[in-house]
């Protein structure tokens, strides 16, 4: 039988799809690109925006219309199960609903519906399933911060760790499968917990585990322990140089309405001791324009904030109301086309700060995960600091750390003498 899997949003839903991918090869079913030969169809959702909403109903919507002769099991699973009506999903064109919290129980309740034996779960179950050298590791799910415009903690509830000693096995397994970079993926990784130990303890020992790899961080939460795994940076060669800090505005008063937990002299002090204590360092984050009460010179604080720090990866969101949430009830919300000049401003600088970040690795070594090489025997991948890379190398083979020298750059990417990049 065949399983088609379809995944919107966040990394941490891409680590969920990888286990579901390999459970479901685990009970023989084969993997589909197309519905048309699917028996099974899972649909992965998201709901951290209206528009992310609205693309999970308009596929499952068009799963049942387009699949009348051959109609194949359409399963619903993810953070929109938990935001809305279960008859309003399964008119919409669901079969079965997955709710976050029987996630593990998807591929029995799938079998379950097709009438096939269920058979036990696999022990230690098989680890999950990455088409790249780069995998995610999924360590904890959740958060209770609460912020006024997040729709997080109603979707995934309050936090929950996995335990340390499952998280180094799925490590080792993952690391066994020649995957050389490992993600550090969760909610809110902040929050990781088992027993006293706490993520700057784990990612300590991901790093003693991946000898022949290396671990990259995912988002953490301002205000909480990047200090601490910055400090990591510097005693571990194999701990990426990339941090993603989502600050989410630089007003202060944008950031009290968000009930964020640090003021705006809190991020000046913060990045620049992270800046200092790692040269080199690329920091990323996330911003929301258009928030209710964002008036100009709010917005000017955050423009201002950019231009003052180097950030090297940038993800802009216009607001999108989240039903039951804080912000939603706020007054004072911009205009929708004002809230998307906004994020274009921001995302136009966001890539200037980019491009200027890549510019300082010319002349410098640069280490890179191959990901491919081309027929004229350039290869691809992606530095530490999470920058793509395209140069000559004939020895190297695709899923091999490297390190070269960019001659020059085109935009953010860091190129050899005489390569560019194709699109």
């Amino acid at each position: 039988m065949h399983v088609h899997l379809q995944t919107l949003g966040c990394r941490l839903n891409q680590a969920e799809e990888a286990r579901l991918a390999a459970d479901f090869a685990a009970v023989g079913f084969e993997r589909t690109r197309d519905t048309a030969d699917a028996d099974v169809c899972v649909v992965h959702s998201c709901a951290i925006t209206r528009p992310a909403e609205r693309e999970t109903l308009r596929i499952i919507r068009a799963l049942k219309q387009r699949q009348r002769d051959r109609r194949p099991l359409i399963v619903l699973s993810g953070c929109v199960v938990a935001c809305h009506a279960a008859d309003l999903l399964l008119a919409a064109g669901a079969d079965l609903l997955i709710p976050r919290t029987d996630a593990g129980t998807l591929v029995p309740q799938v079998l379950a519906r097709l009438r096939r034996p269920v058979a036990p779960p696999a022990s230690p179950p098989p680890p999950p399933h990455f088409h790249t050298k780069r995998a995610l590791l999924r360590v904890q799910d959740g958060c209770d911060f609460n912020c006024a415009y997040c729709i997080v903690p109603r979707a995934r509830g309050a936090p929950v760790s996995r335990p340390w000693q499952e998280v180094l096995d799925e490590a080792r397994a993952l690391l066994g499968n020649e995957h050389r970079e490992l993600v550090v993926t969760g909610c809110n990784l902040a929050c990781y917990r088992d027993g006293t130990r706490g993520l700057p303890a784990l990612v300590e020992a991901l790093c003693r585990l991946a000898t022949a790899g290396r671990i990259r961080l995912g988002s953490v939460e301002p205000g909480t322990v990047e200090t601490e795994l910055v400090d990591s940076m510097r005693r571990h060669a194999n701990l990426c140089r990339f941090l993603h800090l989502p600050i989410q505005s630089g007003d202060d008063g944008i950031l009290s309405r968000m009930g964020r937990r640090y003021t705006r002299t809190d991020l000046h002090e913060t990045l620049g001791t992270l800046l200092a204590s790692v040269p080199g360092l690329a920091l990323g984050t996330d911003l929301i324009s258009g928030l209710p009460g964002e008036d100009e010179e709010a917005f000017a604080q955050t423009r201002q904030l950019l231009q003052t720090f180097p950030f090297a990866n940038l993800h802009v969101f216009p607001y999108s109301p989240r039903p039951g949430t804080r912000a939603a009830g706020m007054p004072g919300r911009p205009p929708t086309a004002v809230a998307r000049s906004r994020a274009q401003q921001l995302r136009a600088l966001g890539a200037a700060s980019r491009a200027r970040f890549a510019a300082g690795w010319v002349g410098r070594p640069v280490e890179v995960l191959i990901e491919g090489r081309d027929a004229d025997g350039c290869v691809h991948g992606w530095s530490d600091t999470y920058l793509p890379c395209r140069f000559h190398d004939r020895q190297t083979p695709p899923g091999q750390l490297t390190t070269f020298i960019p001659a020059r750059t085109e935009g953010d990417r860091l190129l050899g003498a005489d390569e560019w990049f194709a699109g």
